[in-house]
């Protein structure tokens, strides 16, 4: 009876890859289920929360203000006619001072800290 050896022998080498197979498949699959997931969390978009909205005198121009949560700390964005200035440090107050409808001085200041000027020309 070596047949019936031989015909046991392959079915244990079927079942064997078999089982193979499907551990790899899990393991690739649970693999790109967590690269997919860590992708989507570094490619979101940071929250932006807008702190601070000024028109010029005649309401030409505006400068926003805008708080973007980004990791690992938070970072200020001043966005003007389609350009923003980014600045690391949050000031506990803002101002803005407009010259005339196309010059502006944005007024950062924090505690026991000089004021951080920035100065702001509309084209």
């Amino acid at each position: 009876m070596d047949w019936n050896e031989d015909d046991s022998l392959e079915r244990q080498k079927t079942k064997l890859l078999t089982g193979i197979g499907c551990f790899l498949g899990l393991v690739f699959l649970v693999l790109l289920v967590i690269l997919a997931l860590g992708w989507l969390f570094f490619l979101k978009s940071p929250e932006e929360t807008q702190l601070e909205v000024s028109f010029s005198p005649n309401d030409i121009n505006k400068i926003e203000v805008v708080k973007v949560d980004a990791f690992p700390d938070p970072i200020l964005r001043i966005k003007y006619d389609d350009k923003s200035i980014m600045k690391t440090k949050l000031p506990q107050i803002i101002s803005i001072e407009w010259k005339n409808d196309y010059e502006a001085e944005v007024i950062l200041t924090r505690r026991g800290r000089e004021p951080d000027i920035v100065k702001v020309e509309f084209e």
